[in-house]
């Protein structure tokens, strides 16, 4: 069985006698490495053993307590049903540079990531799709996810996608402020005569300038980046920041290439003539505090176990020029970035689809390694470093440490949404009923209608203003862990007018989802965005097709008047009401609230099943009103005959006489 990700326990060590018995408590804390090994081939090493690693935390070397290799690329983890280790997800951030790339180059990242998200990637991998301006800063344009659609939709026009991102991994815009476009570069020429002379220094001084305006866009550049590693930092498994970019002016933060032969000797001149105030020593040495404030960008990254790749978007680089001939063209930019955090750049191909498949076999195996840390100090960032041993040439990435929760609930590390939803956390400050009901596709989707009743006290009680901002988000997830519908709306609730009705009662919300038919967990999280009080239920349903016998959930007719109601509009001109008894309309209970001895009527819809083809049976025992058929449904009302304290749930069995198959249904009530 695997540790757990996150757990305390005690070591008890026993003193010599002669010191009296006592009882000493060391706290330990359960730490797992992710860990990629690369061969010279460029591709993932596979078939490594525990035998294979050393680990070491702040230089001391840790035993390996745990040892799990997943190959994302084997069939066996590709058919696996249960959920992998969340530290070994695999979680890719595209990122278009809208600051240094041109509009030619943008397209063919574009045409390069549609590629990697319809080849490249496993069922299970999480991928982001954003963009980084200089001017503007990061923006999240969707969430971490398996919803191919919406990556295909954001990849097609990343300058103007606009997206409310339901799962909300962090801050969705980070802005750092800068001033104006980016000026133009100027020659800077010699002359003999004094006239020559001060226009050549005019030049200098102009191009000074606009080498510090360059920077100061640049700086911003490595600040943003920075800031979108630490949004990242929650997110837990593999953490890849993939940058789409031409990159700029490497010669901005680490001086010139010695390849600019004419500058040097120009240099080297006024040099030997004392003239050293023609020497841009920034330009010509590197600038320290660029250098500095990379090393800032690279800590980030290292801290939130995020590294960065680079894809040189320009393809090709031709190092010449028809009118000015030989000419530094050079992608050293990107590798200032990749370089400082472990990644890779991928560079002179035209191809950059090839480039994206060279990432995804770079990452195919992840080996997860589990040790135990004592815990220090609360906020403490321990460094980590992986060695392999037994594979000559090889590259290994790994997490660049961890932070020490010590015993402090404080700092301990807070559950972003998407968390919450993809691995099933519970969160039950927020009590959340769900019914959810799917109806046979009918050309080649059903409609699945969710309810949730969501407890109007755990909303009062956490609200924390006297304006609540509700979110209401709901996923479908195939059984591929695709993401294939999701609902999200915002409810606003002014609690000195509905705080009385909505402590009786609470929200009740209805939407509606498209499906085509298969099996399917409809998760559900619903959260204070005041105070970040969050609830979350899950409920798994299957999508008949079309002639497949159907058995809804039962249905309790819902009290009027209890509930602020709440219905999404995405589809309401399209999907027609479906909960219709006797031509008349009614709304369905998510968890029945019944009191002991008092009947109540509840209906099960079954479909494509004649009433003559079935026979039933409840618990606890109900009795039959009334049945009507029309078309290809059959619609039962039943009525219990006894209800007692204790009674969590109520079930109905349908089965064909003669068989042994049966479809089991069922409904959680509250007894009072």
């Amino acid at each position: 069985m695997r540790p757990l990700s996150r757990m305390l326990f005690a070591l008890f060590l026993l003193p010599a006698a002669a010191f009296g018995q006592f009882e000493e408590k060391v706290t330990v804390s359960y730490v797992e490495v992710p860990v990629s090994v690369v061969g010279r081939d460029g591709k993932a090493i596979a078939g490594l053993t525990q035998a294979n690693f050393e680990l070491y935390d702040d230089n001391t070397k840790r035993p390996i307590d745990s040892f799990e290799a997943i190959d994302f690329g084997a069939v066996e983890t590709q058919k696996a049903i249960s959920p992998l280790n969340p530290a070994s997800r695999r979680n890719f951030l595209l990122l278009f540079d809208l600051s240094f790339s041109s509009p030619i180059s943008l397209g063919r990242a574009q045409e390069a990531a549609r590629n990697f998200v319809d080849r490249n990637l496993g069922r299970r991998d999480l991928v982001a799709i954003g963009t980084v301006n200089v001017d503007t800063g990061f923006k999240f344009l969707t969430a971490f996810t398996t919803d191919r659609n919406l990556l295909a939709a954001a990849i097609s026009d990343p300058r103007n996608f606009r997206s409310f991102d339901p799962l909300q991994i962090g801050s969705s815009n980070l802005f750092v402020t800068t001033t104006g476009p980016d000026g133009a570069g100027s020659d800077v020429s010699a002359g003999k005569s004094a006239a020559d002379e001060n226009a050549a220094d005019f030049v200098r001084a102009n191009a000074k300038i606009d080498d510090s305006h360059r920077r100061m866009r640049v700086r911003n550049q490595f600040k943003v980046l920075g800031q979108v590693a630490t949004t990242l930092k929650r997110l837990r498994g593999r953490k890849h920041l993939v940058l789409l970019s031409e990159g700029f002016d490497a010669r901005l933060v680490q001086g010139r290439n010695n390849a600019s032969s004419k500058e040097q000797s120009d240099e080297n001149t006024a040099i030997s003539d004392g003239e050293v105030w023609k020497v841009d020593s920034d330009s010509r040495y590197g600038n320290a505090n660029m250098q500095a404030v990379l090393g800032e960008m690279a800590d980030e990254f290292r801290k939130a176990d995020v590294i960065l790749h680079a894809v040189d978007i320009q393809g090709v680089r031709v190092q010449n020029d028809t009118r000015e001939g030989a000419r530094v063209n050079s992608n050293d930019s990107l590798f200032l970035m990749a370089n400082s955090t472990g990644g890779t750049v991928f560079r002179n191909s035209n191809d950059l689809t090839n480039d994206f498949q060279r990432l995804a076999d770079q990452q195919q195996v992840v080996y997860v390694l589990g040790f135990n840390a004592p815990v220090g100090r609360p906020g403490e960032f321990h460094q980590l470093k992986v060695k392999v041993t037994g594979v000559p040439g090889a590259h290994v990435q790994h997490r660049g440490g961890y932070y020490d929760s010590g015993n402090d609930a404080a700092v301990t590390r807070a559950l972003s949404n998407a968390e919450i939803i993809l691995n099933d956390i519970p969160q039950n400050d927020i009590d959340v009923a769900a019914l959810v009901s799917a109806f046979p596709a009918s050309g080649g989707k059903g409609e699945v209608p969710v309810i949730l009743e969501i407890s109007g006290a755990d909303l009062a009680k956490h609200a924390g203003n006297a304006v609540a901002h509700v979110d209401i988000l709901i996923y479908a997830f195939d059984d591929d862990g695709v993401s294939r519908d999701a609902l999200s709306q915002r409810v606003t609730l002014d609690l000195s007018k509905a705080g009385e009705k909505l402590r009786a009662g609470g929200i009740k919300f209805y939407g509606t989802l498209e499906l085509p038919p298969g099996k399917y967990a409809i998760k559900s999280l619903i959260r204070i965005a005041e105070t970040d009080t969050k609830g979350y239920r899950r409920a798994d349903v299957v999508v008949p097709d079309e002639f497949d016998v159907a058995v809804l959930q039962p249905m309790f007719f819902e009290q009027p008047g209890e509930w602020i109601m709440a219905k999404n509009e995405r589809r309401g001109a399209k999907a027609n009401y479906p909960f219709i008894l006797d031509g008349e309309s009614f709304i369905p209970s998510a968890k029945a609230k019944l009191r002991q001895g008092e009947p109540r009527l509840f209906t099960v819809f079954v479909y494509n099943a004649a009433p003559e083809e079935l026979t039933w049976t409840s618990t606890p025992t109900a009795k039959l009103v009334s049945q009507s058929h029309t078309q290809s449904v059959t619609k039962y009302v039943f009525a219990l005959e006894k209800i007692t304290l204790g009674t969590t749930a109520v079930d109905v069995t349908f089965r064909k006489p003669g068989s042994t198959e049966a479809r089991t249904v069922s409904v959680p009530v509250v007894v009072q």
